[in-house]
């Protein structure tokens, strides 16, 4: 059909719509009613502003607003899209702003300005000219004595006499390794074992032992057929390697024997250690709250319990602080401590319950550590209102006093806590349950599950001291049967 015939054919009264502007592709979703369109699916003439930018146009605010459509990108997400014909020309650089641009993508080797930043650097250009005539110049550099000549110098990268040298060194090797494989290992022995004739042979078989690159030679030569030992001396070091299997193996069996055995006493001394701290009667068990785990944390709750359960001191705290997320813990909020006495006032009676006792701790090193910031705390404010009643304020700084009292505050801190007696229960009970962990090589330490409040932590640590002392028939060697040991694990029930 011609085109005179095609034209005719369109209506008069309808116009053929324009390729750029009709899209590709279907809508994949509408995002506030303006469609996204997958790659290549929107109309071709739309533009992103990285395409208008590269054209010198930018987007208007009224287009940034409400652009035409959008198209999905796997690492950008949506990217809008805007008419070209609606933007606006960019105003022309001023050639203080194209000179920086220039000299920014300036090489500074060969001075061209280049089409990406170099900041200084030179160019690829450069970069490889530089590395060419480096590898030049390696190549005419003698890599034994470093003379440098005209032409390169052969595969081996030496001069005559660096060559020769080498050589000889390698010849050396090669007899000094023949001599050693072609005589009998034996201690004292010095029968031949082989020619240096088939040694050579197999050396020449394996070419790659005697490139320049490979300077060094096998430290033995396992040949099939070759022994390195006469054999008297295969007898004798096969005896000799029986006789220390055996030994080995002996000593393996001796030290399985003692960790079994010292394992098993440790296990019987866990028992009767538990079953002694519940029948002595200068036992309690202390346990705290606090405000998180910091090393500031302030106590918001002490309980002090005796080795028979009863209750010696249950109380709340006052930490003269908030008490943060710890409340999600314990639940001891900010309201419940509010009327509560602080440690201070608590100090004279915690002291005369545990003085002279043995206090039990499940992990003593955290509640030690929050008992001696107290304390420290206690003794500084008293040490620095003694300070200002006796120093003159005229003749000592305030930050001399406040140094003196914390000083002070220390080292009394550390008397009150030497003169207690103080165990913890967290590591012989998990000894004791021997759950073991291999990321940390150790038995993973057991929760100790009585409700995050202090006296109920403190009667399930006497929870754990009796399921520990009811282990009698186990700690006596009612499993030396079986093999088993207590704290190599089993059905030991925890504590709840």
């Amino acid at each position: 059909m011609s085109t005179t015939t095609a034209a005719a054919a369109i209506p008069a009264g309808r116009t053929e719509p324009d390729p750029d502007r009709v899209a590709r592709g279907k809508p994949l979703a509408h995002l506030d009613g303006v469609p996204v369109y997958g790659w290549r699916g929107a109309p071709p003439y739309l533009r992103t502003k990285t395409q208008l930018a590269a054209s010198r146009l930018k987007v208007t605010a009224e287009q940034e607003a409400a652009p035409l459509a959008y198209v999905r990108t796997r690492d950008y997400g949506d990217v809008p899209l805007h008419d070209p014909a609606a933007a606006v020309k960019m105003r022309p650089l001023p050639s203080s702003t194209k000179a920086r641009m220039a000299a920014r993508r300036t090489c500074s080797q060969c001075g061209k300005v280049r089409p990406v930043v170099l900041r200084g650097r030179p160019c690829s250009v450069c970069r490889q000219r530089a590395e060419k005539a480096e590898q030049r110049l390696r190549a005419r550099t003698c890599a034994g004595c470093g003379t440098v000549r005209e032409l390169p110098y052969p595969k081996h990268g030496r001069c005559h006499g660096c060559r020769q040298e080498q050589l000889e060194a390698k010849r050396a090797r090669i007899d000094a390794w023949l001599a050693e494989v072609t005589v009998c290992a034996g201690e004292g022995c010095t029968k031949r074992r082989g020619s240096k004739k088939a040694a050579r042979a197999w050396l020449k078989q394996h070419d790659w032992l005697l490139s320049p690159a490979n300077p060094n030679l096998p430290d033995s030569w396992n040949s099939p057929g070759w022994p390195r030992r006469c054999t008297p001396c295969q007898k004798a070091h096969d005896a000799e390697q029986t006789r220390r299997q055996a030994e080995n193996q002996a000593r393996y069996e001796r030290e399985e024997r003692e960790r079994r055995e010292r394992e098993r006493r440790e296990a019987e001394e866990r028992v009767r250690w538990a079953a002694a701290a519940l029948a002595d009667p200068g036992v309690v068990v202390l346990d705290t709250e606090t405000t998180g785990l910091h090393e500031q944390a302030r106590l918001v709750e002490l309980a002090v319990v005796g080795s028979s359960g009863d209750v010696l001191l249950d109380t709340l705290l006052n930490p003269g602080e908030p008490v943060g997320d710890a409340s999600d813990i314990h639940g001891i909020t900010d309201d419940m401590v509010t009327g509560a006495p602080r440690f201070s006032d608590v100090l004279v009676h915690l002291t005369a319950l545990l003085d002279r006792k043995r206090v039990l701790i499940y992990n003593k090193w955290f509640d030690i550590a929050r008992l001696r910031h107290e304390l420290e705390l206690h003794y500084r404010d008293r040490a620095v209102r003694e300070a200002v009643e006796e120093a003159d304020p005229a003749e000592v700084a305030p930050e001399v006093l406040r140094e003196r009292a914390a000083a002070e505050a220390r080292l009394q801190a550390a008397a009150w806590l030497d003169a207690m007696t103080f165990e913890d229960v967290m590591i012989p009970y998990s000894d004791w349950v021997g759950e073991w962990s291999e990321y940390h090589g150790n038995n993973r330490w057991q929760p100790l599950n009585g409700g995050h409040r202090a006296a109920g932590d403190c009667h399930a640590v006497l929870a754990c001291l009796r399921a520990m002392a009811e282990d009698v028939p186990a700690a006596s060697g009612a499993d030396e049967v079986s093999g088993t040991t207590v704290g190599e694990g089993g059905p030991w029930s925890r504590c709840a």
